[in-house]
C-alpha cells in the first residue's frame, strides 16, 4: 500500500513523499526503508494531488489577542419602524397581521377619522373658490382689454385668484401632514374643479352624479396607514373598531435581514477595537455555524459603575437565523497593525483539534507528524503557541484539516 503526501516548501517549491508500507522513499528514487514513527500522517494520492499541503513555519509574530464577549441581538435600528396614525379616528380596516411580509408603501390599515374629512371638505372648498376667483380674472382681463372694465378691476382679481391659490396649497398641505398620499391630496382637489353645466343637460347630470359619489367617500374621512419600510410586522396593538389617538403605535415591522449585537467592552479593551473591525458571532441554536459581521459604532462614553462602553456589532440576516433579544458570543478579531507583544505563532488554520488536544502538523524528512501543543491568545490570522513548537520549525497550514481527517481514519 503506497500513499502519497503533497507538500508546498518556502518559495513555492512542490514536494511529494511516498509511503510504502513502513518504509518512506521519494517518489523519484529508492532508498532505504524508515520506521514510521507513531503519529506520522499522509495524504491519499488523490487528495494530496487536487489539495497541497501549504507549509508555514512557526516564527515571532505580533499577536494582538481576540476579544470574547457575550451580547444581545437586536433590531437594526435603521431598519425599524413604529407606525401610528397621524389623527385621532376609529379603526375601519385592518390589511395586515402579525408575521406578514409588507412592502414601503403599502396599505396596511385605514382609520376613519372626522378630522380628516373637514380638512377634505376644506380643500374642496378651496378648490372651487380659486375655480370661481380664475374665471373672474379671466372675464375682468377681456373686459380690460376691451377697456369696459379698469385696470383696477383687473388687479383686483387677479389679487383674488392668488389668495385663492394660496388657500388650495395650505388646505393640500394639511390633507398630507395627516397622512393622505399626494394621489389621494390631487384627487381630492380636482373635485372643486368641475366645470359646471346645467343639470338638466345630460353630461350636466353625469357629472353631477360623478361629483356627489366622488364627494361622499372622500368627506367621509378614510385615511390610510402605510408602511414606511420593506420588512415584516412584528407586533400590531389595534383591532378593528378601535378608536386611536394621534400617539397611538399601531404597527411595528422590522427588516429582519439586518440586525445589531449590543456588547459592554471593558475600558482597558477600547484601544484594541475600532469601527470596521471584522468580528465572528456563535450562537448555542445554531452550533458550528458562524456568522461574520463588523464593529458598526463605538459609543464614546464609558458607564461609571462597570467601566464599560456599550459596542454595535453590525451583521447580515437573510436567512433570519439571528432573533431579537437572543445571547450570542461574539469574537472581535484582533488586528496585526495595533500593538502587541511579540510571540512564537503559527496561522490559525494549522491548529487543529484531536481528542480534545490541540495539534499541529510539523514537517519532517517522512512528511508530516502530529505535535501537541499549548496555544496562548489568538488574533487576526495567527495564535500564539507557548508550548510544543520551536522558532523557525514548519507546519502544514491550508490543508491541515485534511492531515486531521486521515489521522483519525
Amino acid at each position: 500500500m503506497a500513499i502519497a503526501v503533497v507538500g508546498t516548501v518556502a518559495g513555492g517549491t512542490a514536494l511529494t513523499w511516498q509511503l510504502v508500507g513502513r518504509g518512506v522513499r521519494p517518489r523519484s528514487g529508492v532508498v532505504a526503508p524508515v520506521a514510521v514513527e507513531p503519529g506520522r500522517v499522509g495524504l491519499p494520492p488523490a487528495a494530496a494531488h487536487n489539495n497541497p499541503i501549504a507549509i508555514a513555519t512557526a516564527q515571532p509574530t505580533r499577536v494582538v489577542g481576540d476579544i470574547q464577549l457575550v451580547g444581545t441581538v437586536g433590531f437594526h435600528e435603521d431598519h425599524y419602524a413604529v407606525v401610528g396614525p397621524l389623527v385621532a379616528g376609529r379603526v375601519s380596516r385592518l390589511c395586515a397581521g402579525v408575521g406578514d411580509r409588507v412592502k414601503r408603501g403599502e396599505v396596511i390599515a385605514e382609520i376613519e377619522s372626522a378630522e380628516v374629512g373637514q380638512a377634505r371638505a376644506e380643500l374642496l372648498a378651496a378648490s372651487a373658490r380659486l375655480a370661481a376667483a380664475e374665471a373672474n380674472l379671466r372675464r375682468e382681463s377681456e373686459l380690460a382689454d376691451r377697456k369696459i372694465s379698469s385696470e383696477r378691476e383687473r388687479e383686483l382679481a387677479q389679487a383674488q385668484s392668488a389668495t385663492e391659490r394660496a388657500n388650495v396649497r395650505a388646505a393640500a398641505m394639511r390633507l398630507r401632514a395627516i397622512g393622505l398620499s399626494k394621489s389621494d391630496v390631487n384627487q381630492t382637489g380636482t373635485l372643486g374643479g368641475f366645470l359646471e353645466l346645467p343639470a338638466t343637460t345630460p353630461l350636466g347630470r353625469a357629472q353631477l352624479r360623478q361629483r356627489d359619489q366622488v364627494s361622499r367617500r372622500d368627506v367621509a374621512g378614510a385615511v390610510a396607514m402605510r408602511a414606511p419600510i420593506d420588512g415584516t410586522i412584528i407586533e400590531r396593538k389595534v383591532t378593528l373598531g378601535q378608536a386611536v389617538e394621534r400617539a397611538t403605535d399601531a404597527f411595528t415591522i422590522a427588516d429582519t435581514s439586518h440586525v445589531w449585537v449590543t456588547l459592554d467592552l471593558y475600558e482597558k479593551d477600547l484601544f484594541r477595537v475600532s469601527v470596521g473591525q471584522p468580528v465572528e458571532l456563535l450562537t448555542e441554536s445554531r452550533p458550528g455555524e458562524t456568522f461574520r459581521g463588523r464593529v458598526g459604532f463605538i459609543v464614546p462614553v464609558i458607564d461609571p459603575a462597570t467601566r464599560t462602553a456599550k459596542v454595535r456589532l453590525e451583521f447580515p440576516n437573510p436567512n433570519g437565523a439571528l432573533q431579537s433579544g437572543q445571547l450570542v458570543t461574539a469574537r472581535i478579531r484582533g488586528e496585526a497593525g495595533r500593538v502587541g507583544s511579540e510571540v512564537l505563532a503559527v496561522p490559525r488554520s494549522a491548529v487543529e483539534q484531536v481528542d480534545g488536544k490541540t495539534v499541529v502538523f510539523v514537517e519532517n524528512s517522512g512528511g508530516f507528524e502530529r505535535r501537541d501543543v499549548l496555544t496562548g491568545r489568538s488574533g487576526g490570522e495567527h495564535v500564539e503557541i507557548r508550548e510544543g513548537l520551536h522558532p523557525g520549525e514548519r507546519v502544514a497550514a491550508q490543508g491541515a484539516f485534511l492531515l486531521k481527517s486521515e489521522l483519525l481514519r
